[in-house]
């Protein structure tokens, strides 16, 4: 049986920032903070981390710390080169990146993976590498369905290749920058989405009429102004809409597909149970913290010593 490990983590995010005393995965104790990488300036982390952890340092003097998320892109403490994939815990804490802390106490930045899904192509993720590793899934398909959802292979416990959508951030562009989008009042009408799930089929190529994404997105404008929908519905149409299409791709990526492991809140988790249960793929669905926490908790045990 292993030993417990008692650790510190900052899941350091774009907009959030939170911290915890875990043991194993156990939370002890947590803080949190709007004080994301996007609200800092160079030089500032530091402060911020000894703010919020600096007492968890002084109490646990031998516990490793890990710092995860945007943490370590450009606008973070300190830049972490990308690792490679296939990857698991053992060759992420290879690459984890030292920040100093002072004192001989150092932190390490998990450095998040780069994968080249095809001959030429490339993608990235910071954040999701570790809630992969946690979701508890050794071989199949995760879906870490954020903002940009990413679709991830799971071989043998470690991560193969993955695949990233736009359908958060597309959805934010289209309901605040777009004509198609600015129309949408609330209260919303739940059933857009099944109306824009509707709309995802049919420019499924083995289930309808193929007439391409930019094309559907023009119609639900059209939908609003000829009275065809209301615009309770258009929010929800709208992620529908997009949600469904990133099913399609994700379908068509991983044929035969019967069960994908979603992390995500239990909202957004139902409405991809809702989508998947349309083409037959069972849902299985775990909190992102907890898998943040259990991923976290395989890294930390190939963490050098202080």
């Amino acid at each position: 049986m292993e030993l417990a490990v008692r650790f510190i983590v900052a899941d350091w995010g774009t907009t959030r920032f939170r911290a915890y005393l875990l043991e194993d995965e156990t939370v002890l104790d947590m803080v949190a903070s709007d004080e994301g990488v996007s609200h800092l300036r160079p030089g500032q982390h530091r402060e911020v981390f000894f703010r919020h952890c600096g007492q968890w340092l002084q109490a646990e003097p031998e516990a490793p710390v890990l710092l995860v998320g945007m943490v370590g892109s450009r606008e973070g403490w300190v830049e972490a080169p990308y690792a490679h994939c296939p990857a698991g815990p053992e060759e992420i804490a290879k690459a984890l990146v030292a920040v100093d802390l002072g004192g001989n106490r150092r932190g390490h930045i998990v450095p998040g993976l780069f994968c080249e899904p095809a001959p030429g192509a490339a993608d990235v993720m910071r954040g999701e590498e570790t809630l992969a590793l946690g979701s508890g899934v050794a071989d199949g398909i995760v879906c870490a369905a954020g903002t940009h959802p990413k679709w991830i292979v799971m071989r043998e416990g470690r991560i193969e290749r993955f695949a990233t959508s736009m359908t958060g951030e597309m959805y934010a562009l289209l309901r605040e920058h777009s004509m198609i989008g600015r129309p949408a009042t609330e209260p919303e009408d739940p059933r857009g989405f099944d109306l824009g799930l509707d709309a995802a089929e049919r420019n499924n190529p083995d289930k309808g009429r193929p007439m391409g994404l930019l094309h559907l997105l023009f119609e639900a404008r059209a939908a609003v102004v000829s009275g065809r929908m209301g615009t309770d519905f258009l929010g929800p149409y709208l992620s529908g809409l997009l949600t469904g299409d990133e099913i399609n791709g994700a379908l068509a990526s991983h044929p035969g597909l019967e069960e994908v492991t979603v992390l995500a809140d239990s909202h957004r988790a139902e409405l991809y149970a809702r989508a998947l249960a349309r083409h037959g793929v069972a849902v299985v669905t775990k909190p992102p913290r907890d898998a943040l926490i259990a991923g976290l908790g395989r890294i930390v045990r190939h963490v050098p010593p202080q």
